[in-house]
């Protein structure tokens, strides 16, 4: 190879690494804690108040996933080898428990709905982005935080 193909190379290996390696500022974590307990308090009062537009409950859906996911992909105050490696295993912990999650609950919502309702159209009840990815980015958070804990 000639000397632009290993530039271009390095160029390019160098943007996949700054994408991977992408985290924001420690200080975005408090501000996704923010953002994610006042999408989750407006998701509440909306729902106390007979609010039934679903256009207002996607949006505070996604304001309390935009904030667990500022949360997981900032930086910690002191961000070593060791946290990298945490978040690390904690991400593919979240990701694991993510698919066991999304394999069983229908059947476990299915073994509900027989057992509790009396209707006979009791189908396999699909599990929905929210759903899914609220649980993941929870599990994330919290593993990691247990790690950091516990080393």
């Amino acid at each position: 190879m000639n000397n632009t193909t290993n530039k271009i190379i390095e160029c390019e290996r160098k943007k996949i690494h700054q994408l991977f390696g992408f985290q924001l500022h420690h200080k975005y974590k408090l501000l996704g804690v923010i953002i994610a307990i006042s999408g989750l308090c407006c998701l509440f009062i909306f729902r106390m108040s007979a609010g039934e537009a679903e256009i207002m409950r996607e949006v505070f859906r996604k304001l309390i996933l935009i904030g667990l996911l500022m949360i997981s992909i900032s930086k910690d105050k002191v961000e070593d080898e060791m946290t990298i490696t945490l978040k690390a295993q904690s991400y593919k912990f979240a990701f694991i428990c993510g698919v066991f999650y999304a394999i069983i609950q229908p059947f476990i919502n299915f073994g509900v709905a027989f057992l509790f309702s009396h209707e006979e159209n009791n189908e396999l009840l699909q599990l929905g982005d929210f759903q899914l990815l609220f649980f993941m980015l929870i599990v994330q958070i919290m593993f990691y935080a247990f790690l950091k804990l516990s080393r």
